[in-house]
C-alpha cells in the first residue's frame, strides 16, 4: 500500500506542476477555414516552451473520409479502382505553424496518440483525441495557420487557416529600468609634499578636510520612445486626400483592461495626414470614416515603432464594391459569429442615413473542396447577412443575394496567404 500511494502522490505533484506551465489557454478557438472538415481543433495550450494543439478526429460511417467520390482514382503501382472506406489517419513531421502570412514559422515537435508518417486505420464511427507539439509562437501573434501537408494520393491533410488564441504581448518590466552608472574611485593624494632641498622647511600638517569628492555625472532617466499610428485618408476613386475622423480603441494587450473608451483625431485638410499618439502598446481597433463614404476599419498592433496605415474611402455612389472585411464564420458554415456585428452595424448606419440606397451581396470562397458545395456555402454566407440587416430594420427589398463560391477568385488560391483573401464578402452598391 505505501509504495502504491507514494506513487500516486508523485503522479498529482507530476500533474500540477505541468498544469503550472500553461501560460495560456483557448477552449474551442474560433477557426477561420479547415482543409478537412472530419478533423477540429479542441484547445490550444500555451506554455514556456511549446504551442500545443488538441485535436479530435471523427470518423464518419462511410465514404472515403466521409466523401463519397464519383469517380474511380489511381491507386498505388498504376493500379485503378476503389479507395477502401476505412479512414487512414497520421500525421507528417514536416508540419508547420504560420502567423502573420507566413511572416514566422513554428516547427513540429512531436505528437502523442497518433502516428507520424505512417498512417493507421480508423473504423467508421471512431473517435480519435490527439495531440500536437510545436514551438512556442511568439507573445502578441493571436492568430495562426496549421499547415500539415498537401492532399494527394488519396488523403485529405488536416491543414487548418486563421486559428484564434490568446497569447497577449508579453510586458516588459525593466524595459524603462536605467543602468547604474558606476562610481569612479577616489583619486589618491600624497600625505604631504615631499623636501626637494635640504632646509626648505618642514612636512605640512596633515589636514583633517577630506579632499572634494570628484562629482559624478547625472544620467538622464530614458524616456519611452514615443509611437503612433500615422497615414492619409484618401478618395478611393480619385485618390485625392479628405478629411476624415480616426476613431481608435485598444483592444488586447499587456496595458488593456478590456473595456478602453475609444477617443479619435481627424485628419487635416488639404494633405489629409493625421497622426495618433500612442502612450500605450497592444492592439487597437482603428476606424476611418467621413460623410458620402464607406467607412473603414482594421486592428493594429503597436510595439516599438510608428504604424502607418493609410484609408482608401469607398464612395457611397452607383457601381461602387467593397469587401466587408471584418465578416467571420464558423469553418464551412455560415451562421455568422459575434465578431462580425460591429462591422454590420456600421452598415445598417450608413443604410439609414441613405434610405434609397439599393445593394447587393455577393459571397466568395476559396478553391478547396467541392464546386457545388462551396457555391451553396457562399450563397447561404450572404443570406445569413442579408438576415442580419433585415432584423435591424432595413428592408429585404433593398438587398439582393448572389453566391459566386469559388468562381470569381482574387489570386491564384495556391498559398496560405492567398486562400482567406478570397473567403469573401463583397457589397456592391445598386442604385443609391
Amino acid at each position: 500500500m505505501k509504495p502504491l500511494f507514494l506513487a500516486c502522490l508523485f503522479s498529482l505533484l507530476l500533474a500540477s506542476g505541468l498544469q503550472a506551465q500553461v501560460q495560456f489557454t483557448t477552449e474551442s478557438p474560433r477557426v477561420d477555414d479547415v482543409n478537412d472538415t472530419d478533423v477540429s481543433i479542441q484547445r490550444v495550450e500555451l506554455t514556456a516552451q511549446y504551442t500545443i494543439v488538441y485535436m479530435k478526429f471523427q470518423a464518419r460511417k462511410e465514404g472515403i473520409n466521409g466523401r463519397q467520390l464519383p469517380f474511380q482514382i489511381p491507386m498505388p503501382r498504376g493500379q485503378r479502382g476503389e479507395l477502401e472506406s476505412t479512414n487512414n489517419i497520421g500525421f507528417q513531421p514536416s508540419s508547420r505553424l504560420y502567423v502573420n502570412q507566413g511572416e514566422r514559422s513554428y516547427k513540429f515537435i512531436r505528437a502523442e496518440n497518433i502516428p507520424l508518417e505512417v498512417r493507421r486505420k480508423v473504423q467508421p464511427g471512431e473517435r480519435v483525441d490527439f495531440v500536437a507539439y510545436f514551438e512556442r509562437i511568439d507573445p502578441g501573434y493571436t492568430t495562426f495557420d496549421l499547415f500539415e501537408c498537401r492532399d494527394g494520393r488519396g488523403f485529405i491533410c488536416f491543414n487548418f487557416w486563421g486559428v484564434h488564441i490568446n497569447n497577449p504581448v508579453r510586458k516588459d518590466r525593466y524595459s524603462q529600468r536605467t543602468p547604474r552608472t558606476p562610481v569612479p574611485p577616489k583619486p589618491q593624494q600624497p600625505r604631504y609634499t615631499p623636501r626637494t632641498k635640504p632646509g626648505a622647511g618642514e612636512p605640512p600638517a596633515e589636514s583633517t578636510t577630506p579632499p572634494e569628492a570628484t562629482p559624478v555625472p547625472v544620467q538622464p532617466k530614458e524616456m519611452p520612445v514615443a509611437v503612433a499610428i500615422n497615414g492619409v485618408t484618401r478618395d478611393a476613386k480619385t485618390k485625392e486626400p479628405i478629411v476624415a475622423t480616426i476613431t481608435y480603441r485598444l483592444i488586447s494587450g499587456a496595458e488593456a483592461s478590456g473595456d478602453e473608451p475609444a477617443d479619435s483625431v481627424r485628419s487635416v485638410s488639404p494633405t489629409g495626414k493625421y497622426k495618433v499618439s500612442i502612450d500605450r502598446r497592444g492592439v487597437y481597433a482603428v476606424t476611418a470614416s467621413a460623410k458620402g463614404y464607406f467607412s473603414q476599419s482594421d486592428t493594429l498592433a503597436t510595439n516599438r515603432v510608428d504604424v502607418v496605415r493609410d484609408f482608401d474611402l469607398v464612395p457611397i455612389e452607383a457601381g461602387a464594391k467593397i469587401t466587408l472585411k471584418n465578416i467571420y464564420f464558423n469553418a464551412s458554415k455560415y451562421d455568422l459569429k459575434a465578431e462580425s456585428f460591429p462591422e454590420l452595424d456600421r452598415l445598417v448606419t450608413v443604410m439609414r442615413a441613405n434610405p434609397t440606397m439599393q445593394i447587393r451581396l455577393e459571397g466568395h470562397t476559396d478553391t478547396v473542396g467541392e464546386f457545388d458545395a462551396n457555391v451553396e456555402l457562399s450563397r447561404n454566407r450572404v443570406n445569413a447577412v442579408k438576415r442580419y440587416l433585415v432584423d435591424k430594420g432595413i428592408s429585404a427589398g433593398r438587398i439582393e443575394t448572389v453566391g459566386y463560391g469559388p468562381s470569381r477568385p482574387i489570386n491564384t488560391n495556391k498559398s496560405l496567404k492567398e486562400r482567406p483573401e478570397n473567403r469573401r464578402v463583397e457589397m456592391v452598391i445598386v442604385k443609391v
